[in-house]
């Protein structure tokens, strides 16, 4: 764990950007379901990552990069003994599992998610 596993470009205008990068690299962008102002955006096929535009209103940050990880409270909990500090609540979003924000010791934001185990 701890692979970058989604990119977030955060825009004045998503909609802007979001016909900047179909238009400059072929995104395929598609409103998410939730949140208003979230758009999913598939870069290609192949290896790498996909990502989203988002409204500035939910974060002011450029790009923010998601790490995947196993156990959600224990990562906010050793990004605040290694002087970072949790941002915001924990989510659960349905299909993708819990997610929550935090910021390191240079104030960059990370978004990180659990996903649920299936057993």
């Amino acid at each position: 764990m701890g692979r970058i596993i989604h990119v977030e470009i955060v825009a004045e205008d998503h909609d802007r950007a979001a016909a900047f990068y179909t238009k400059v690299f072929g995104w395929a962008v598609t409103p998410a379901p939730v949140p208003d102002g979230y758009l999913l955006a598939r870069t290609g096929a192949g290896e790498g990552i996909d990502g989203a535009i988002i409204s500035n209103r939910y974060q002011t940050q450029p790009t923010i990069a998601w790490i995947e990880v196993d156990d959600l409270e224990a990562t906010l909990e050793a990004a605040r003994a290694a002087g970072g500090r949790p941002v915001g609540d924990i989510q659960e979003l349905p299909g993708i599992g819990r997610l929550s924000y935090l910021r390191d010791t240079e104030g960059v934001l990370i978004g990180v998610r659990a996903v649920p185990k299936n057993g």
